[in-house]
């Protein structure tokens, strides 16, 4: 009697033990169908295809809905079709998976400025910028206060975003842009040249710049630069603004 019991024992000690790695290997190849959805859908983004990509990318997510990858390239697939309400909860479900990642958060932020939530868009960038010091987070937070006319705020976090990017063009004429506003002309003057420099075909770009020079009364420099650039610009408003400056010049010079 008590060898039989002792067989029983054995024999669920080795029922446990062949049920263990069954478990694992279930999951091991739950986790690699996805990722084969995951690179397929990868390679449907590489060659502009967002609908193939999204159904790929539903399939991972129907396999392992804790894909975390596939939550963000999906958040990214809708993103390209302008389906932002669709991209948010992508996102968002991501960072439920993945909290510390900064560049989702900024990604999430971007779009909650396109639905018009610039509070939730704050909120994630401050989280991005919290986690790493992410200077898209910054450019983000310094965009949101400048159109709040936050200008020294605003200015704190384009510096932010130039401290950890010194070349981001976005960031040098956002900080010109808000340097201009609080009257520090030749300050936005020099930030509007590096941007041109380092982006030189740049129109709306060459059209600060010019703006740039008036405020620092160098009109003929400013002329020089709206008559270059002025064949190039394509926008009647546009076209028509720079015609008025160079009017504004010829009455000052």
């Amino acid at each position: 009697m008590a060898l039989k019991k002792t067989l029983v024992l054995l024999a669920g000690c080795l029922a446990l033990a062949f049920c263990a790695p069954t478990a694992k290997k279930l999951a091991a190849d739950r986790e690699k169908n996805a990722r084969d959805q995951y690179e397929k859908a990868m390679v449907a983004l590489r060659y502009d295809l967002p609908d193939q990509a999204i159904d790929y990318l539903n399939r991972a997510l129907e396999i392992d809905a804790k894909y975390a990858p596939a939550y963000q390239a999906l958040g990214f697939a809708h993103y390209k079709k302008k389906n932002f309400g669709l991209a948010a909860e992508a996102y968002r479900r991501f960072l439920e998976l993945s909290p510390g990642d900064s560049k989702v958060r900024v990604s999430l932020g971007v779009i909650y400025e396109e639905l018009g939530k610039a509070d939730l868009a704050e909120e994630e960038y401050r989280k991005a910028y919290e986690i790493d010091g992410n200077p898209e987070a910054g450019f983000g937070l310094a965009k949101i206060f400048y159109n709040q006319k936050k200008l020294e705020a605003a200015l704190e976090y384009a510096e932010a975003a130039l401290a950890g990017n010194s070349k981001s063009v976005q960031a040098l004429n956002l900080r010109a842009v808000i340097l201009n506003q609080m009257g520090r002309y030749a300050e936005a003057l020099a930030s509007f040249e590096e941007a041109v420099r380092l982006a030189p075909d740049d129109v709306n770009l060459n059209v600060n710049l010019g703006i740039a020079c008036i405020n620092n009364k160098d009109f003929a420099r400013a002329r020089e630069i709206f008559e270059k650039i002025l064949p190039r610009v394509e926008d009647p408003a546009l076209k028509i603004k720079i015609s008025e400056y160079l009017k504004l010049i010829k009455d000052n010079i």
